[in-house]
């Protein structure tokens, strides 16, 4: 398995450089097509960030090209053109790219999206989150928008023996195999008839060193940490370039929430996720 098609959906440019980059980097790594799917928010729509007073409104869609919308996208592809990477460039607003599910139709035919991580008040983000996660079986790599690396030399699995994690495993491969160390980190773990061995992390550290990946098991103590927190500590501790998890959530009244371990993290981790659903 290799990435052959990545998607990186952009809103902003200032906040998705650092995943375009990263976009740029593993398609010139493996091989791969980068297409940048430009989301555009309107000042009016639901998904801005800020309300604004509706004569603001009114006045931004007077400004027609030059409303803060198409300033932004072409700020986007003015930073494509300069790129040193060949990235196929597509657009759309926030509401088709939501209410009509279309980022999710381009996500399925993609191996890999990369966007930058979500901020707490980042609603079209957050919402375009959720819908790849969820609606496309599609992994995402979630990228801190300070990220300047490239690199996937050391990646930390976070591991539960759970299926998600055996997908986001999966998904991670190719970086996997392409990385200097991987380390598998359990916090808690306790064995189980249908999850942990009596040596937790030992049956995965077999199956990737199958596959030629250079492994070690570290089973952690959370000493009354979360379990988000164990893990992100473990991954500064060894200068992590990469965390992968299972993305855990449900779906309540039609919307879905995600666990607390996956909300703490894409929320509050400082290297670059890899997670899957």
């Amino acid at each position: 398995m290799t990435y052959k098609h990545l998607l990186a959906p952009v809103i902003c440019l200032d906040r998705d450089q650092a995943a375009l980059t990263m976009a740029g980097a593993l398609a010139e790594a493996f091989g791969a097509r980068a297409a940048a799917l430009v989301v555009s928010v309107n000042v009016g729509s639901d998904y801005a960030t800020r309300i604004q007073p509706f004569s603001t409104v009114l006045a931004d869609i007077a400004k027609g090209a030059q409303s803060e919308a198409q300033v932004e996208r072409q700020r986007v592809r003015d930073w494509l053109a300069r790129s040193a990477y060949d990235f196929e460039q597509r657009g759309m607003n926030i509401e088709e790219a939501v209410a009509e599910d279309q980022v999710v139709a381009h996500a399925r035919t993609s191996d890999l999206v990369v966007m930058t991580r979500p901020a707490e008040q980042d609603p079209a983000r957050n919402e375009l989150i959720e819908d790849v996660l969820f609606k496309s079986g599609r992994p995402m790599l979630l990228v801190p928008e300070d990220w300047r690396s490239k690199r996937w030399d050391t990646i930390v699995i976070g591991w539960n023996a759970k299926a998600e994690a055996v997908h986001a495993v999966s998904a991670a491969m190719p970086l996997l195999q392409a990385s200097k160390g991987v380390i598998i980190a359990t916090v808690d773990a306790l064995p189980s008839a249908g999850g942990h061995s009596l040596t937790p992390g030992s049956e995965i550290a077999a199956h990737l060193a199958r596959h030629g990946v250079a492994v070690e098991v570290h089973n952690l103590d959370g000493l009354g940490r979360t379990h988000g927190k164990s893990l992100l500590d473990e991954a500064m501790a060894v200068d992590a370039d990469l965390l992968v998890l299972g993305a855990y959530g449900h779906s309540r009244a039609h919307e879905f929430v995600f666990g607390g371990v996956t909300r703490e993290l894409l929320t509050g981790s400082s290297v670059p996720l890899l997670i899957a659903h």
